[in-house]
């Protein structure tokens, strides 16, 4: 391993196209119902499409300015982006297979979707010209006139005898129009994509013109939005407004075309756009397979997802003062989507409600449409209680709607925090101040997830329900920094990104090195994140690994480190669990001697979360909780052998396989059942039995201690 090709880390961006493979993996399980297994197409789609608008933009825009520029890795940058390309055609070729399985399955449930047209017939012109009045025809004077498109919509471009066009219609024009076949069959469940109809009867738009070719096709824009660092406060939001408006326009990255060749017309397309052959992608695969989340939710084919089996833990449906006295008590940790989000959000409505809270403070990053948590901060607004909301105006691809949100929250009095103009706030914490007595109790929520109600049914996140008073001194420090336009920079018990928390994680590890060193045979790290791609980190980690600490990462997507390698990370093992649910939460374990360290957290192991965010690591306190966290959360998952995969010195992710002798075992299945069981026999179960004789609504069969 000493030879001059061998690098210590892996490409990230080629390892971010590892994890899509996994996802993609999970479309061809089949033990997951039909329209499961659909929805990891929708999701491979939505992922490429985010990876070449923020990965692949920006190392175009590095080999504009540095065309030798290497990565990490020592791969040029050149070299890695036709890389790229090899590995999305393998991986769209691998989906498009996996589609027409699927599709044919659905078609023998009644659910029926058209992505090809081998002939266009009177049934087909029929619908398509109760479409018509909607599609719109852009006439193009020249090819540079094609720099108008806008990004990730997709057209029709029709390549005519003298001259070409494109056909577009409104963005919140349907895709799935009814089939043909609808009429035939008497079924509303028969639909075609709307591009494909009206592409095979382009000739309908063009009376009197003969109609050469017509394909779909789709641009990908560099979506990067920047901000002037000295850009002042009060403008923030005007000037994303304005930059969301630019995004639309900024450089095109990729071009997605949908026909059976590159033809002449996508050749003029490509050119057009001053695009390297290295960027034009064709595919026999229907353009922005997002559009399958649609028939996933279709609610006449429940059975054809995965079921609510057994009854999983609820929400604490407890008023707020029952909570508070509760969690006067004991820390209260919600692992959701097994604890029900409700949880929260009911909390969050009894503050609104209750006479005695006179404050509430939140992050918010991504909510959601319609959020029930909107709806109660504006609901405690209303009834006089300060309410102080950071809204992340930057969260990507949610800028829109946050500059919305913002706007309704300052409408009706909810004071609203925008930011700074070269860090992202990503820290999702809330405070409730409540008058009790003659004394402010300072109620605490801070989680790795954000505060979406929606999400929180699909991804794993850990939240923490405290009164702490060291807790709510750092929340309030956390608000009072947003609040003044600066950095919060040390606290009693955070640890704070961008100031502490990359350092801290450097100690930390270090420290395990040292204690390893000095002949201590348990040290150990354990690390739970989305993305390993910090260079510091992950030297810092082959060190520990050299210094014969164990080390064990659960790394859901891309992981610069490269594990298993004699002499050099021997004592790393590296695995990624892509399943059901999407594994969000953050947790970092280090052995520390006879004194454990567990902190949950919303940062990855990432640069822009050191030093581009504001992200808190809060340490876990209580000695249950924390051994929960230890022995039942992370071990499970180190167990899991199911849906586990693990990361080769190569570069390979391979399944991990149950050993002879060795029964299955399947995380998330264990989560779901502790839940069905509210965690009978674990440091949870004592949410539901606080005070003797004090059963505070108790979900049904748990009985007070």
């Amino acid at each position: 391993m000493t030879t001059a090709k061998f690098s210590p880390f892996i490409n990230r961006e080629l390892s971010w196209l590892a994890f899509n493979d996994r996802v993609l993996e999970e479309a061809q399980d089949t033990n997951y119902p039909i329209l499961e297994r659909l929805k990891f197409l929708a999701i491979v789609s939505s992922n490429l499409d985010e990876f070449f608008m923020i990965r692949v933009a920006g190392l175009e825009r590095q080999v504009k300015r540095s065309p030798h520029s290497r990565s990490e890795d020592g791969m040029k940058i050149e070299d890695t982006l036709y890389q790229i390309r090899e590995w999305v055609l393998s991986q769209k070729a691998r989906q498009g297979i996996i589609l027409n399985d699927l599709l044919k399955q659905l078609r023998d449930k009644g659910l029926d979707l058209q992505i090809h047209i081998p002939q266009i017939d009177e049934a087909h012109l029929k619908v398509a010209k109760k479409i018509l009045p909607e599609v719109k025809i852009y006439h193009f004077n020249s090819p540079d006139a094609f720099h108008q498109l806008v990004g990730s919509q997709i057209y029709v471009f029709v390549r005519l005898k003298n001259r070409f066009a494109v056909l577009g219609w409104p963005e919140k024009f349907d895709r799935l129009v009814a089939s043909p076949l609808a009429d035939n069959i008497k079924s509303k469940h028969h639909f075609i994509l709307a591009e494909k109809l009206i592409a095979a009867a382009a000739g309908l738009y063009f009376e009197n013109e003969t109609v050469l070719e017509a394909f779909p096709f789709k641009v990908i824009r560099d979506a990067e939005v920047d901000i002037d660092p000295e850009t002042d406060p009060e403008d923030l939001l005007s000037t994303i407004e304005e930059a969301i408006l630019n995004r639309a326009k900024q450089t095109v990255v990729r071009l997605e075309v949908d026909a059976p060749t590159i033809s002449d017309g996508a050749l003029l397309l490509a050119s057009s756009l001053k695009l390297r052959a290295r960027s034009v992608y064709r595919y026999d695969v229907p353009l922005d397979l997002k559009i399958l989340w649609r028939l996933h939710g279709l609610e006449e084919f429940s059975n054809l997802r995965f079921s609510v089996s057994g009854k999983k833990s609820g929400a604490l449906s407890l008023r707020v003062p029952d909570l508070v006295k509760a969690v006067k008590g004991q820390d209260i940790l919600l692992h959701h989507p097994y604890d029900s989000f409700d949880t929260v959000v009911k909390l969050l409505q009894a503050a609104a409600q209750d006479p005695s809270v006179f404050a509430i403070r939140q992050t918010l990053y991504r909510t959601g449409k319609n959020s029930p948590i909107v709806a109660a901060l504006i609901e405690a607004a209303k009834r006089g209680k300060q309410v102080t909301v950071f809204i992340e105006l930057r969260a990507r691809f949610d800028e829109v709607h946050n500059i919305e949100l913002a706007k309704e929250f300052k409408r009706y009095g909810v004071k609203v925090l925008e930011g700074f103009s070269d860090k992202k706030i990503h820290c999702k914490l809330t405070q409730i101040l409540r008058r009790e007595k003659q004394e402010v109790i300072s109620f605490v929520h801070i989680g790795t997830g954000n505060y979406n109600p929606s999400t929180a049914k699909l991804y794993t996140d850990l939240g923490l329900l405290t009164t702490s008073k060291s807790f709510g001194r750092d929340a309030e420090k956390i608000f009072r920094s947003l609040q003044n336009k600066t950095i919060p920079r040390t606290f009693e018990t955070f640890v704070a990104a961008p100031v502490q928390l990359h350092k801290k994680i450097l100690d930390w590890i270090r420290f395990e090195t040292k204690r390893s060193l000095a002949g201590d045979k348990k040290s150990h790290i354990i690390a739970k994140i989305n993305a390993l791609v910090d260079v510091q980190l992950v030297e810092a980690l082959y060190k520990a690994s050299k210094a014969g600490v164990k080390i064990d990462l659960i790394v859901r997507g891309a992981c610069m480190l490269r594990p298993g390698v004699p002499g050099l990370s021997e004592n790393i093992r590296v695995t990624s669990i892509v399943e059901k649910y999407l594994e969000h939460s953050r947790i970092y374990f280090f052995q520390n001697g006879e004194h454990p360290q567990v902190y949950l957290s919303s940062a990855d192991w990432m640069p822009r979360n050191f030093h581009k965010r504001i992200e808190v690591a809060f340490p876990i306190h209580d000695s249950d909780l924390k051994k929960y966290i230890r022995d039942v959360v992370l071990e499970n998952l180190i167990k899991d052998n199911q849906k586990a995969r693990q990361l080769m010195p190569d570069g390979q992710w391979i399944k991990i396989i149950p050993r002879q002798g060795e029964s299955s075992h399947r995380a998330q299945l264990v989560f779901d059942k502790l839940a069905e069981n509210n965690y009978e026999g674990t440091p949870l179960y004592s949410r539901f039995v606080f005070q003797k004789d004090e059963a505070f609504n108790l979900p049904e069969g748990v009985k007070p201690s």
